[in-house]
């Protein structure tokens, strides 16, 4: 069953831990600016960054809990995953320095007639950053560049450095509603048994996002992964949930997600929560 706790994992690794597309505040010029601001910058919980870096001279933290199911009922692993930490820091204009990870994870795999095993450990963990583009009329386009070594647990590693580069970009519909995508392409790694293969992997993603009164932000996305690891070929999936602003400097969200496969080992459902806190 290691396998298949290995493709669950592989497909959260898979995600640029995700996660929110900009929504325009209302009456300002940069959608990544004024009273909504943090809803705009949040990466999670979407799949897809977001194309607003954080302010200069701030810190955010983005923290969450995931539980995800692998396989069918009869058969597969139930993933747990916290705190999905992604810190990021203002480092100045447009521009921020990200520190990823560290995540830890409980694996439990269940089949027919077996007790099952348990595994606990922690995700590759790594250093980022991004700049954003001066702001262009409606349209927001930022650059994400992500590093993460091979430090983590022996079943969750990629046992690889991983290198992924993301272009972001979102453009507004309206005061209150934005599309947006990340195209995401990776060189990572895996293992099928004890053999160890890396290869490449491309993750585009679109994500709607909308706005209504008390600050509440609602998002759906589709997301296909090319690969979703070594033995297996490309997943699509579909994830939607709801944020919430509190205040200017916290924001906590829900999440669900679905994958499409007619492949068991690569089926999963998941739900999640977390929380964004802006420091200064």
């Amino acid at each position: 069953m290691i396998t298949c706790a290995f493709v669950a994992v592989c497909a959260t690794q898979a995600r640029p831990v995700s996660v929110a597309t900009p929504s325009p505040a209302p009456q300002q010029s940069d959608p990544c600016d004024g009273p909504s601001r943090l809803l705009a910058t949040a990466n999670r919980p979407t799949v897809g960054y977001s194309a607003c870096a954080v302010k200069r001279d701030t810190v955010v933290f983005e923290l969450g809990y995931q539980n995800e199911i692998n396989g069918s009922s009869g058969k597969g692993a139930v993933v747990s995953q916290v705190p999905q930490a992604f810190t990021r820091i203002g480092a100045g204009a447009r521009f921020e320095f990200d520190l990823i990870g560290p995540n830890y994870v409980g694996v439990r795999s269940y089949a027919p007639e077996s007790p099952g095993t348990t595994q606990h450990g922690v995700t590759d963990s790594g250093i980022g950053f991004k700049y954003e583009l001066p702001p262009s009329g409606r349209w927001t386009v930022a650059f994400d560049s992500l590093y993460t070594g091979s430090n983590g647990s022996p079943f969750l590693t990629a046992g690889n450095a991983t290198l992924t580069e993301n272009l972001d970009a979102s453009f507004a519909l309206s005061s209150a509603t934005a599309i947006g995508t990340t195209i995401a392409v990776s060189s990572t790694g895996g293992y099928a048994g004890t053999q160890h293969l890396r290869y490449g992997v491309t993750i585009p993603s679109l994500v709607v996002t909308t706005q209504i009164p008390s600050y509440y932000q609602f998002y759906a996305e589709y997301v296909l992964t090319t690969k979703a690891s070594p033995r297996y070929g490309a997943r699509d999936f579909i994830d939607f949930g709801v944020q919430k602003l509190l205040g200017a400097r916290t924001e906590i969200d829900l999440e669900y997600g679905h994958a499409f496969s007619g492949i068991t080992a690569l089926k999963f459902n998941y739900v999640g929560s977390g929380v964004v806190i802006q420091l200064w």
